[in-house]
């Protein structure tokens, strides 16, 4: 095959078994499935993809590529970036969430995999949340006492939290909908604000909801 081919058959082998890993689990989901949903035989899955754990990792790196298309998306309308984050973090993304269960099997079965998520992808988000905070400060919106390291962490790990709670819901018993979302973000926002922040959220974001 050349190598147009080769990515073309990659590209539809990793949307296939994203899906397929989505709904159903890793480990509940076969190489045979795979090769059988996409048309293909087993050892050309394998031609593709050297392991199981390749095929994990480079479906996980295109759910957090279309994640991150989506954010800039979303940031295009921003106004500042109190907005941004309320954009990014209020609004519901089923088609990327990777929820608490496949965490777990990448952390006990896929150490890669697990590494690449944890190392690459949650650093990433905080450098982001970071810089948003950074620009945030330098707009007099973002209080300038605050410890930015420690809230860049704080922060992601927050509204991760909600979106595990959000995406679990029949594990949890708890219901949560976009407006209690964006009101949990919108107050967290608002304890990190200046009083300019704070009336820009109390204007522009809480009664929006």
């Amino acid at each position: 095959m050349t190598e147009n081919k080769i990515n073309d058959s990659k590209a539809r082998v990793i949307a296939v078994a994203t899906g397929l890993f989505l709904r159903s689990g890793l480990r509940a989901v076969r190489m045979d499935d795979v090769a059988h949903e996409c048309g293909i035989s087993k050892r050309t899955l394998y031609e593709l993809f050297e392991d199981r754990e390749s095929l994990i990792l480079a479906c996980l790196e295109e759910v957090c590529r279309v994640q991150g298309k989506e954010h800039k998306e979303l940031l295009r309308g921003a106004e500042n970036v109190l907005h941004a984050f309320w954009l990014i973090f209020s609004q519901k993304k089923e088609s990327c969430a990777v929820d608490s269960t496949i965490v777990d099997e990448l952390r006990r079965y896929y150490p890669k995999a697990f590494e690449h998520l944890i190392i690459n992808v949650h650093e990433d988000m905080v450098l982001k949340t970071k810089e948003h905070l950074l620009k945030g400060v330098e707009d007099g919106l973002i209080m300038e006492s605050l410890e930015i390291d420690f809230f860049s962490r704080a922060m992601t790990n927050y509204i991760y939290g909600l979106g595990l709670i959000q995406i679990n819901t029949s594990t949890t018993g708890v219901v949560l909908n976009e407006r209690t979302i964006a009101s949990a973000v919108a107050i967290f926002l608002r304890g990190i604000s200046t009083e300019r922040g704070r009336r820009y959220i109390d204007e522009k974001i809480l009664k929006t909801l």
